[in-house]
């Protein structure tokens, strides 16, 4: 197995632990740099989805929707409407509130997005039967569902 930079530490070597982690550790390096070449920040990933979902939304929803901190939500919109991605208007009956739409601009960089990922999907199943996929996704439904009763 190629080694990584994630300095990952497991008891007693999992095989399972370091596999998982490795496999996770290197789609998202492919993910990243796929983004890094489209011009997608890695903090705007929390924030694009819900707007290309919706119309408009306040900061306020944005932050409830993505269960980010209300400061980091207005950096993230702010480099994003530098960015030209989102356009923040204050509403005009009520100046504390202010929305958030995406621009055209962040509509086609949503796409390619999608396109990356849809790339990165298919690299990563490649050779990988339904059954086996099945059989993965059932087990890693298991383990979070173990793991969700542990932090709780």
């Amino acid at each position: 197995m190629k080694a990584s930079n994630n300095n990952f530490i497991s008891h007693n070597g999992s095989r399972f632990v370091e596999s998982l982690n490795e496999v996770s550790f290197l789609y998202g390096e492919l993910v990243c740099r796929d983004m890094d070449k489209i011009g997608m920040r890695y903090s705007y990933r929390h924030i694009l989805k819900p707007l290309m979902e919706n119309k408009t939304l306040t900061q306020l929803e944005l932050v409830k929707l993505t269960g980010q901190k209300a400061p980091t939500v207005s950096i993230t919109l702010r480099n994003m409407e530098n960015d030209g991605i989102v356009r923040r208007e204050k509403n005009s009956t009520d100046r504390r509130e202010t929305h958030v739409c995406i621009t055209d601009k962040g509509k086609k960089m949503y796409k390619k997005v999608i396109g990356s990922l849809e790339k990165a999907d298919k690299t990563i199943l490649n050779g990988i039967s339904e059954s086996e996929l099945e059989a993965l996704i059932n087990v890693l439904e298991k383990m979070r569902s173990n793991l969700d009763v542990a932090v709780k």
